[in-house]
């Protein structure tokens, strides 16, 4: 396999890992991840709503059929996060958010 059919493999893969893996820490709600939420604005219980759809995101991403939905709805809740810490003047958890939103854009450029 080259490693760009590995990369366009790879890459929605590890996308839909990642989102799956926070959407259940922001589901679950730890009080740091509550206490962000509420000091970003959001009204309490909203860490649940984040995390179900970065969940299902997630999940997207790794079925073929449904990989672009899932990369669309990353892209989505990845820019909204990021502009919640531009925002919020959360500096150092941005370059993580933009290394996101790069994977799913990413994801849109070699598949689409």
């Amino acid at each position: 396999m080259s490693v760009v059919k590995l990369f366009a493999v790879g890459l929605p893969i590890a996308l839909g890992v990642v989102m799956i893996g926070a959407g259940a820490v922001n589901f679950v709600g730890p009080r740091s991840v509550r206490e962000s939420f509420v000091r970003w604005g959001y009204p309490a219980g909203f860490h649940r709503v984040t995390g179900g759809l970065e969940v299902v995101a997630g999940l997207l991403l790794l079925v073929p059929a449904t990989w672009w939905a899932g990369a669309i709805g990353s892209s989505v809740i990845l820019l909204a996060a990021a502009a919640t810490l531009i925002r919020c003047r959360e500096w150092s958890h941005l370059p993580g958010a933009v290394v996101l939103i790069a994977a799913a854009v990413g994801t849109l450029a070699i598949h689409g």
